[in-house]
């Protein structure tokens, strides 16, 4: 058996063990590839505006480099990544997709998409044909809030309709530009309260209402009936109360494909867990997470080990799809017109046309390497003690494993499937991938 392992000293080290028949009880981690539980999407990250801009300030040489890093065969193998609509936080400003007052949608153009977002998204998609994405909008144009202000207040109601044949505009602009959309959420953290960057507040059941009455609709009018819709979009620990209040509305649950989560107010594995239970074949993709400079200092390998953690414990809870947030941002965090800087896992310096290289990006790559679209999770029973892990069975009947170690001790264990097993130790600060 062949495993790869990563820390702060190596990337991806090749190392084997030998199958022996297993006489072993104790540190155990036993895989069971006929107990089947979830399908995978795949992994990836989000084509902010800018990401893109870094890219584009980026010779071509590191812009080559940084695509084969993400989507080519010898790096992550992203397949599944997602797009804002109009402008977000991590845009150069606030920007809209029709002039003021255009409630006929006359103006509607997507030109200043076609700057620095498009270019990338098809130099991305020539890596990865196969790559599909996710659109999510920050807020309507201001002139159809009750502020007038993209950055707070809520979606008038007499613009319902407008809004959204205009999402439908951008989805159908994107495929004349040969970029389909295969997935949309309803509004990206519809409980957002800041006033600093482009937002709109829904409650539920407003966004229940949108959904079901107005989107869904404009959709299937416009030939997407296969485009899949997603609610929330927001922090784990209220998934279980926002997704009873939206299924209660009638034609909800037949309206909503799947619900959308962010990290930033802890694991709640157990909120995840739930509605993937209660909304057995409803999808739940990891739609944005990232390490906030607002919140501190913290280590490379505490930002590795966040990630790694938050992917299994979401895994193990049924998700069935991870997009981090900010492929690429400038050495400063951003650039970023409301001064929420964070880190991503490939930071660029333009004016020396330099990559920084994460550590978090290889221990995401622990999972997008080898977990591939169409896979399952298995059940792994594990013996705990400081190991973290998942497993997985892809398409081809392979078994991929990824244990964490986030102690300072080496840990010895071993891997078992049937009657066969190997044994492993797994330094300190540690992340491997096993491949049976």
């Amino acid at each position: 058996m062949q495993y790869y392992v990563t820390n702060e000293k190596k990337k991806f080290e090749p190392k084997t063990a030998e199958l022996h028949d297993h006489t072993n009880n104790m540190r155990v981690i036993k895989i069971y590839p006929d107990i089947k539980r979830q399908e995978i999407l795949g992994f990836g990250g989000a084509f902010t505006e800018a990401s893109a801009y870094v890219w584009s300030r980026m010779s071509k040489q590191q812009q080559e480099k940084i695509l084969e890093l993400y989507f080519g065969e010898s790096g992550n193998k992203y397949n599944f990544c997602r797009c804002h609509i109009q402008s977000c936080d991590f845009s150069l400003g606030n920007r809209a997709y029709v002039e003021p007052g255009d409630s006929g949608l006359k103006t509607f153009s997507i030109d200043g998409d076609k700057k620095y977002i498009i270019p990338f998204v098809k130099a991305a998609l020539g890596k990865n044909p196969e790559m599909e994405l996710m659109a999510s909008p920050w807020s309507p144009p201001a002139f159809m809030k009750d502020t007038n202000n993209m950055n707070t207040g809520s979606l008038l109601k007499e613009y319902y309709s407008a809004w959204a044949r205009m999402m439908v505009k951008y989805v159908e602009a994107y495929k004349a530009e040969g970029i389909n959309i295969t997935r949309m959420t309803v509004q990206n953290e519809p409980e957002a309260t800041h006033n600093h960057w482009d937002s709109c507040h829904y409650t539920a059941e407003q966004e229940a209402d949108f959904a079901v009455n107005y989107l869904r609709r404009e959709l299937d009018a416009a030939g997407f009936s296969d485009m899949k819709i997603l609610i929330w979009d927001h922090n784990k620990d209220r998934i279980i109360d926002r997704c009873k209040a939206i299924f209660a509305l009638p034609g909800a649950y037949d309206a909503v494909d799947g619900i959308g989560f962010h990290w930033y107010t802890g694991d709640h594995f157990e909120s995840v867990q739930y509605a993937s239970e209660k909304y057995a074949g409803k999808e739940l993709i990891f739609t944005e997470g990232c390490v906030e400079y607002s919140q501190g200092q913290t280590t490379a390998i505490e930002n590795a080990e966040r990630y790694a953690h938050d992917m299994i414990g979401n895994l193990n809870a049924g998700m069935n799809g991870f997009i981090d947030w900010n492929l690429l941002l400038d050495a400063q965090g951003g650039p970023n017109h409301a001064g929420n800087f964070c880190d991503a896992p490939i930071m660029c310096d333009d004016s020396k046309d330099t990559l920084d290289v994460k550590l978090s990006y290889s221990y995401i790559g622990h999972f997008s390497r080898f977990i591939k679209k169409g896979a399952y999770r298995v059940l792994a029973s594990s013996f705990g003690k400081g190991l973290e892990s998942v497993a997985f069975e892809n398409t081809d009947k392979s078994i991929a494993v990824v244990v964490l170690n986030t102690t300072d001790e080496n840990k010895t264990f071993e891997i078992q499937i049937g009657s066969k097993g190997c044994d492993i130790t797994l330094e300190a600060r540690s992340i491997m991938t096993a491949c049976l």
